[in-house]
C-alpha cells in the first residue's frame, strides 16, 4: 500500500449505501446527504440537498468513483428535475431517484418520459400503491419499497403486485437475512440495507472452523514487527492465496514497472508493509461466504482509520488500518464479534477498539461507521468526512483487485 498522506477537509459531504442482487453483487449506490437536517431529522431543502450530494461526489472523488464504476441512484425533486436542463449527468449510470412527495402533474410525467427517452432510469422511492402514486408506475423503471414502512404481510403482498408489472423492485431497509430471504421470495430483485454488515450463524462446526483459521492468520499479521516469512506461512491456509497476492501485486492498481514473481521480491520492490497488509485482505477475503460489497465495506473503514492515523500522528498506522479491516470479523466468522476477537490473537488495545470501541482506535472505528451510514462523527467530523471521502474510491478499487 503506497504513502498515505493526511487527508483535506472535504468541500461538501455525501455518503452512500450500497444496492445488491440477490447474489451479493452491487449494482448501485445511493448516493446520500449528510448535513444539517431539522428538529425532526427531515432535510430542509431537497434540492440544495441534491446539489450537495452532486457537487460533493463530483468534487471530492468523482461521480463514477464515488459508486464504484457501477450505478449512482440520485435522489431528485420535481423541482430540480423541469429546472436543471439538461442534466449533468450520464444517463447509462444515473438513476433518477424520485422522492415520495412527488405530484404526478402532467409538467413532471413528460419530464420524466423525456428523461428516459435519453437513457436515464426512473425510480419511484418509499413507494405506497395508491391512485397518486401508483400514476408514476408508467414511467418507472424501478421501484423501491421500504419494508419498515409496511408491515411484512402489506409488504409482500405490494412486492408481489408489483413484480407481475415488469419492474425492477428495490427492497429497502433490509436489515436481516431473514427479512432479505422473504422479500426475496415475495418479488424483489435488488436489495438496499445493512444486512450484509450482520453476523448469519455458519452452517456446520467444520465451516466456522475453517472460518476462525483464516481469522487467526489474518490476526498474526497485524504485529508492525511482523516478516515474510510469516507472511508465507500464513497464507499456507490456502496454497491459491499466494497466487491471489502475486496476482495483486501485478495488478493495474499498482502500476509496477517491472513484474513481480515472488512474495519476497514484492516485499523487496514495495516493502514488506505493503505485502503483509494484502495479504492480511486476501486471507480476509475468503473468510466464509462475501456477502454484498463486505469487503470494499472493510476497506473502506480500514482505510480511513489509517488516514486518520496519519493526520493525528500516531505511532502504529497498521494497527488502526487492522482495526477497521477486522471490525467485519462477526460476519465473516457468523458469530458474535466479542467471541470471534477474543480467539484471536490481537493486541490488547485493537481488542478493545473492535468489541468495546474504546482509545483513539475505537472513536476512529466509530466515526468510520458513522460516515458509511450518512451520520456525523460526534467529533473531529471534518477529519473523519474528509478520509472517509477518500477511502471509498480506494477500496473499491482495491476491493476488485483483491477479488
Amino acid at each position: 500500500m503506497s504513502a498515505v498522506a493526511a487527508p483535506e477537509s472535504p468541500r461538501v459531504l455525501f455518503a452512500r449505501q450500497a444496492i445488491v442482487d440477490r447474489r451479493g453483487r452491487v449494482a448501485g449506490y445511493e448516493l446520500l446527504y449528510r448535513g444539517e437536517r431539522d428538529e425532526d431529522g427531515q432535510i430542509p431543502d431537497a434540492e440544495h440537498a441534491t446539489c450537495q450530494v452532486l457537487v460533493g461526489a463530483f468534487a471530492e472523488v468523482g461521480l463514477r468513483s464515488a459508486v464504484g464504476g457501477t450505478s449512482a441512484f440520485l435522489n431528485v425533486t420535481e423541482r430540480f428535475l423541469c429546472e436543471v436542463d439538461p442534466l449533468p449527468l450520464a444517463p447509462e449510470s444515473t438513476v433518477l431517484e424520485l422522492l415520495e412527495d412527488a405530484v404526478p402533474s402532467p409538467a413532471l410525467l413528460e419530464r420524466l418520459h423525456a428523461l428516459r427517452a435519453q437513457g436515464f432510469r426512473i425510480a419511484l422511492d418509499d413507494f405506497a400503491p395508491g391512485p397518486v402514486a401508483d400514476r408514476f408506475l408508467a414511467v418507472a423503471d424501478i421501484v423501491k419499497v421500504d419494508l419498515r414502512a409496511h408491515g411484512r404481510p402489506a409488504a409482500e403482498r405490494i412486492l408481489r403486485d408489483l413484480s407481475g408489472r415488469g419492474l425492477t423492485i428495490v427492497a429497502e431497509k433490509v436489515e436481516d437475512q431473514e427479512e432479505f430471504d422473504w422479500s426475496l421470495a415475495a418479488g424483489a430483485q435488488l436489495f438496499q440495507g445493512y444486512f450484509f454488515c450482520k453476523p448469519v450463524e455458519l452452517a456446520g462446526t467444520e465451516l466456522r472452523a475453517a472460518s476462525l483459521d483464516r481469522l487467526r492468520a489474518a490476526a498474526g499479521l497485524t504485529p508492525p514487527d511482523v516478516g515474510i516469512d510469516e507472511v508465507e506461512l500464513a497464507l499456507r491456509t490456502d496454497p491459491a492465496l499466494s497466487l491471489r497476492l502475486l496476482r495483486y501485486l501485478n495488478s493495474a492498481a499498482l502500476s509496477l514497472p517491472q513484474r513481480i514473481n515472488s512474495i519476497r521480491h514484492g516485499a523487496l520492490m514495495l516493502g514488506p508493509r505493503t505485502v503483509r497488509q494484502w495479504a492480511l485482505v486476501l486471507l480476509l477475503s475468503g473468510v466464509g461466504e462475501q456477502r454484498g460489497p463486505l469487503l470494499a465495506t472493510a476497506l473502506a473503514r480500514a482505510r480511513t482509520c489509517e488516514l486518520v492515523a496519519h493526520a493525528k500522528g500516531a505511532a502504529d498506522p497498521d494497527a488502526w488500518f487492522s482495526v477497521g479491516l477486522l471490525s467485519i470479523s462477526d460476519v465473516l466468522a457468523g458469530a458474535p464479534l466479542a467471541q470471534v476477537i477474543g480467539e484471536l490473537p490481537l493486541a490488547e488495545d485493537v481488542v478493545a477498539a473492535l468489541v468495546r470501541r474504546e482509545g483513539a482506535k475505537g472513536e476512529a472505528l466509530t466515526a468510520a461507521i458513522a460516515c458509511e451510514r450518512a451520520e456525523l462523527p460526534r467529533a473531529d467530523a471534518g477529519l473523519y468526512l474528509a478520509a472517509y471521502a477518500n477511502a471509498i474510491a480506494w477500496a473499491d478499487a482495491h476491493a476488485v483487485a483483491a477479488a
